[in-house]
């Protein structure tokens, strides 16, 4: 059971996420810093997940190698999907997300841990069956890549062919992110971790307002 302390830093530690995020947004929604901030957001990465797996409960033995397998599994899928076209859809990346290798920036298969590790953690504690806790888990995954991919677009993170998100860009996530989401449940990962719900959230809905922002400016 988790300690007064433990559940009071996860509360700041929440509190000090929504002051970053909204700081982000002020930012890229002004045209007079919006490069500025762009040019933050693969540290922005970086730090939200550091913060993420420090409030990790208990490191077990399987812990690292299924969340490196997840992190690697999914540059690696990426890459699939740049250079074939054929898993998401026709795209390719700009310089916004970081240093690339293989036409697809390293930083990527970090997104995919964190958003994974955020939504199995959100579902962790339900009383579903552990399918359906994946099941679940993926939808919020598919939620998120829906208010993501406007804004992806219009930082410069990744651009489609002919401009618009294909319907198979949203299948694949899911089935990847159901695929991810399962490994962590087979592997018997236990987060116990309120700072994934934080991050998810506010991500979410700074994605959401982020829309909104660079439509007006």
């Amino acid at each position: 059971m988790k300690s007064i302390k433990t559940r009071r830093a996860e509360k700041i530690t929440g509190y000090l996420i929504i002051i970053y995020y909204t700081v982000g947004l002020v930012g890229l929604s002004l045209p007079s810093t919006r490069d500025t901030f762009i040019g933050l957001m693969p540290l922005t990465l970086v730090i939200s997940t550091l913060v993420l797996l420090f409030f990790h409960r208990k490191w077990r033995r399987p812990d690292v190698p299924v969340l490196l397998l997840i992190a690697a599994g999914g540059f690696l899928v990426e890459v699939a999907g740049v250079l074939s076209g054929n898993i998401f859809g026709a795209y390719w990346y700009g310089e916004t997300l970081g240093p690339v290798f293989l036409e697809t920036p390293l930083l990527i298969g970090v997104n995919w841990m964190m958003l994974t590790y955020c939504t199995y953690s959100i579902m962790e504690n339900t009383r579903l069956f552990w399918p359906l806790k994946a099941f679940a888990a993926a939808v919020l995954m598919l939620s998120y890549d829906l208010v993501l991919e406007p804004v992806a677009i219009r930082t410069g993170m990744w651009y489609w062919e002919g401009g618009s998100v294909p319907l198979q860009n949203y299948q694949a996530w899911f089935v990847i992110s159901l695929v991810f989401l399962a490994v962590m449940h087979i592997a018997g990962i236990k987060t116990g971790n309120r700072v994934a719900q934080w991050l998810f959230g506010v991500q979410f809905i700074f994605f959401i307002m982020l829309n909104l922002t660079l439509r007006l400016f």
